[in-house]
């Protein structure tokens, strides 16, 4: 079967079930490592300050993060293997299947394991230290703020996902580098443009300073550019990346 740009959920799922069984152990040992001294820590700090126990959310989803965004820099890893980019790529499976089947595994299942295992791991500590079935630890996992973390993880994810399209060696090293240089632009820009229109160099410069602003610039500048900011981080974040994925892994198909 030659491989198209239609999607086929059938070529996907297969797609993702190839990717799982065969990376299962390296998976199965990396989650088990992470997973046991994660519930080592938690145990000590329901030992001596059960109190906290709820706290160590914060943690848990920041090494989802981490680990989140290391798997998704790999999830390409045979297309940039020369030993394995051959078979990688004559797969009978179209461009859009590929980089679906890879984001589900990083943007949907990676967290909804992740999840899982932080409310097994609080569930485990309260139970062995405290032996009684309460169902407040799963409330520092499954609260608005876990899923917010969620939701930040599934688009900022994205980012990492070009970069193990994009980059060939060193992929999360080199997407982490080139969010570094890229920040460092943006607040160069902005603390620019800041400085020119509200320094108060002098009377008939250019710039306004804050006490001449008028209502609608402050609008604008305080109400306006957040939401617009909040807006696109949501809701184009994911669509524009992946967007750029696909070209980038339809040219190395090419």
């Amino acid at each position: 079967m030659k491989a198209n740009n239609i999607f086929d959920i059938k070529r996907s799922y297969l797609l993702v079930r190839r990717q799982v069984l065969s990376n299962a152990p390296v998976w199965l040992i990396a989650f088990g490592a992470v997973a046991g001294t994660l519930l080592v820590i938690s145990l000590l700090v329901a030992y001596f300050q059960p109190q906290n126990l709820p706290g160590l959310s914060g943690l848990y989803f920041t090494v989802m993060f981490i680990g989140g965004y290391v798997y998704t820099s790999n999830i390409f890893g045979e297309l940039h293997q020369s030993q394995k980019s051959y078979q990688y790529l004559t797969l009978p499976v179209s461009t859009t299947e590929r980089l679906f089947s890879a984001w589900i595994l990083t943007a949907v299942l990676f967290p909804l394991i992740s999840v899982v295992l932080m409310a097994l791991i609080v569930f485990l500590a309260n139970l062995v230290m405290n032996f009684t079935f309460d169902v407040t630890p799963f409330q520092s996992v499954f609260s608005n703020s876990g899923w917010t973390a969620v939701k930040v993880y599934a688009v900022t994810q994205s980012v990492f996902l070009l970069g193990a399209v994009y980059f060939r060696k060193n992929n999360f090293l080199k997407t982490v580098l080139a969010l570094f240089v890229v920040s460092v632009v943006i607040q160069i820009v902005i603390v620019s443009t800041a400085w020119i229109l509200f320094s108060p160099i002098s009377e008939n410069g250019v710039n306004i300073g804050p006490q001449n602003m008028s209502l609608e610039l402050e609008h604008f500048i305080m109400e306006y550019i957040p939401v617009t900011a909040r807006l696109v981080f949501w809701y184009l974040t994911i669509p524009f990346f992946l967007t750029v994925s696909w070209f980038s892994l339809k040219e190395r198909q090419v």
